[in-house]
């Protein structure tokens, strides 16, 4: 342990670790956050939100604990909108001195992610 490096990153860890599709795993994983957040709020077991998304027991505890990768953004915002929680996606002009974006919020307001998107053509 004495020889060990410890460095403090900024930005995606996904994109640290070198995955291509860093940005929808991050965002899967506040979405994932907020699922969490939501059932612990209804003060409900693993089982009986399983039973209200319509998946089985393990397969919620996978999802819960980051085994996200074969649910899409779309699927989590219904297990999202099926804890009774509004998503709201918001479109709008970017500013011209940068490049567009995508920005998850938590439901506390913090932003979390905030990723550029690479733009094909000029926008």
């Amino acid at each position: 342990m004495a020889n060990t490096k410890a460095e403090i990153g900024t930005g995606s860890i996904y994109e640290q670790l070198g995955f291509k599709d860093h940005k929808e795993m991050e965002t899967k994983s506040i979405l994932v956050m907020e699922i969490a957040k939501a059932i612990k709020k209804k003060k409900i077991t693993q089982t009986a939100a399983a039973k209200i998304l319509s998946i089985s027991q393990p397969k919620l505890s996978g999802l819960l604990n980051g085994h996200f990768r074969g649910y899409s953004v779309e699927r989590l915002i219904q297990f999202l909108n099926e804890l009774g929680k509004d998503v709201d996606i918001v479109v709008k002009t970017k500013p011209r001195n940068r490049r567009a974006r995508v920005n998850v919020y938590h439901s506390n307001g913090e932003t979390r992610l905030s990723t550029a998107i690479a733009a094909k053509g000029k926008y």
